[in-house]
């Protein structure tokens, strides 16, 4: 709530700047702030940007269809404070914001400071435009002499974004050892709250070869530093950008020229310092700085180059809404988000992270919350291994009827052979064959079934979409965060219901379970009871979507455990080790 005061009160600053200042007349210097809105407030793919003349780029940048909080999104009256920033690096007008350039490399072709000098701005009918030449000087018929360089932004809302356009048109410049300029493109940064922040850091920097057999590459933030994307042929991308947990902004090659313009990615990490506005803790967000090399034209003509701005979330669904062309561009993306982390890759999480996203939107088609889908997904799967279960169950008690009766000779063995470990290794070798005495396989198949469920809703939640902002019951608002029933004044934060609900489920089962008779098993034993304590504080600010599974899945495993119990007596400690509950 608060966070959302502080951005409105930005937004409410912005647009207060953006008015003509007392007295001022059309003589005077325009403010070097202004906003645009592009598309209708709530239709898919409009914003609301507030320019900077100086340098000409793009200050912050609002989502005009998603809401800065569930609480804002249920309000009656909205202004433009409530929608979700996506864009922002700070309230100042330096030269570190969104869509400026810079040159760089030899000798500058244009004396200015492209970063922070004024750019001459004009509105379109779906866009803006800025630019700014190397002369203010005329020539003797009174045309423009020397270069000027033009950024176009052209709003596209059915692929939620812009075309930015690059145009470099020669008056009167003569070419002669200089054939180019080289420009550096400085992309937008993706607000990443730490509150919404999980496991690991989702804000990565990608970049994809136009070839499906080529290896696309991404990197993730290294605070300090300036890294570069190596062994990727630059002049076949297919595109390249910055995500968050559940956006992405992407440049995408549109004109024949745009590839074989951009000479260089690099990424580096902001902000400097804590941003307490968006909540965005320091080296954590990743920002894209694309270097393209525009042709200096014949006297009279112009260079284009030309690129499609991606600025949305990352999601099938989403992504199937785009332009034919576009629907599967992005998928990459989601193959890193979905592979368990951006530092590593859990094997088979990624496979199973679809089916689970594929089946949960299933159900949600269904039932129309997706709290109900995560529900009916856990009883689907458990239901699927109760059979199992029940006969790994049975299986177990036969077993341990059977040690019943033979562990009087199992003793006297082991008094027998006590001082001969040897020996007694190898009697106990032909008193099993003897006697048949294998234990039953697969007693802890139901858990290594049930893990890959566990682990593909744990890698696919880190950044799923479709849960962001959607409501569960009662104080469960954001099934993407954790399920805060109230906040508190100390350490952890807010006081979250449902990990404690699993925890005190798992531990209620775990102890009704007796301990085994082995003493090694019996310490073993002990020591899992201490499980659902380090899980539940590993998992306490976990995704509630994550939990509602985890606690559902208990909640069948206690009256699973009651159902086996009635029907085939109590666990024999001589098994209880061999009967892991299942997540």
């Amino acid at each position: 709530m608060l966070s959302s005061l502080r951005i409105a009160f930005v937004v409410l600053v912005s647009c207060l700047a953006a008015l003509p200042a007392q007295g001022e007349n059309a003589g005077e210097p325009k403010d070097p702030f202004f906003v645009e809105e592009f598309g209708t407030p709530g239709d898919p793919g409009s914003f609301r940007v507030r320019f900077c003349r100086n340098g000409g780029g793009m200050f912050s940048l609002q989502l005009m269809d998603h809401w800065q909080s569930v609480g804002t999104g249920s309000k009656s009256e909205h202004d433009s404070g409530d929608y979700m920033l996506l864009c922002y690096n700070g309230d100042n007008d330096g030269g570190d914001h969104a869509l400026r350039v810079r040159e760089i490399g030899g000798q500058p072709v244009f004396p200015q400071n492209l970063l922070v000098d004024r750019w001459a701005d004009r509105k379109l009918p779906d866009g803006i435009e800025f630019t700014i030449r190397s002369s203010s000087e005329l020539g003797p018929d009174g045309q423009p002499r020397g270069l000027e360089l033009r950024r176009t932004l052209r709003h596209v809302p059915e692929e939620r974004g812009f075309v930015l356009e690059f145009g470099l048109k020669n008056f009167d410049f003569a070419t002669v050892g200089n054939s180019s300029i080289t420009l550096e493109l400085l992309g937008p940064w993706l607000v990443n709250p730490s509150h919404t922040t999980l496991v690991g850091n989702s804000s990565i920097a990608i970049a994809v070869p136009q070839s499906e057999d080529a290896e696309f590459r991404h990197l993730v933030p290294a605070t300090g530093k300036v890294q570069q994307f190596e062994e990727i042929d630059l002049a076949a991308l297919k595109f390249a950008g910055t995500t968050s947990r559940f956006f992405g902004a992407f440049l995408q090659p549109r004109n024949e020229l745009a590839p074989r313009a951009i000479s260089g990615l690099l990424v580096d990490t902001g902000p400097r310092q804590t941003d307490e506005l968006t909540e965005t803790k320091a080296g954590t967000m990743t920002r894209m700085r694309y270097r393209i090399t525009l042709p200096i034209p014949a006297v009279g003509q112009e260079t284009v180059a030309s690129y499609g701005l991606y600025l949305g979330p990352k999601s099938y669904r989403v992504f199937e809404t785009l332009p034919p062309v576009m629907q599967t561009t992005f998928e990459p993306v989601l193959d890193v988000d979905l592979a368990g982390g951006c530092c590593f890759e859990i094997p088979g999480a990624r496979m199973m992270a679809k089916l689970l996203l594929t089946l949960l939107g299933w159900f949600f088609g269904v039932l129309g919350n997706w709290g109900f889908a995560i529900i009916t997904l856990t009883v689907l799967v458990r239901g699927l291994l109760l059979p199992l279960n029940f006969r790994m169950q049975k299986s177990m008690r036969a077993y341990s009827s059977k040690m019943a009766v033979l562990k009087p000779k199992l003793d006297k063995l082991n008094e027998q052979y006590a001082d001969d470990p040897k020996a007694k290794q190898q009697a106990m070798i032909a008193f099993q064959r003897e006697h048949k005495m294998i234990p039953p396989i697969g007693g802890c198949l139901p858990i290594l079934l049930t893990m890959p469920v566990y682990i593909g809703l744990f890698t696919a939640l880190r950044t799923a979409y479709d849960l962001r902002q959607q409501p569960f019951l009662g104080w469960i608002q954001d099934l993407s965060l954790s399920d805060a029933l109230f906040e508190l004044p100390f350490w952890p934060g807010a006081f979250n219901l449902l990990p404690l609900i699993w925890m005190g489920m798992f531990i209620y089962l775990t102890t009704r379970q007796p301990l085994p008779t082995d003493p090694q098993q019996r310490s073993v034993q002990r020591m899992m009871r201490f499980m659902p304590l380090i899980m539940g504080v590993m998992l306490y600010g976990y995704a509630s979507a994550l939990l509602l599974y985890m606690v559902t899945s208990m909640v069948w495993s206690l009256g699973e455990s009651a159902l086996v119990k009635k029907i085939l007596g109590p666990v024999d400690p001589n098994v209880a080790s061999m009967t892991p509950t299942p997540m």
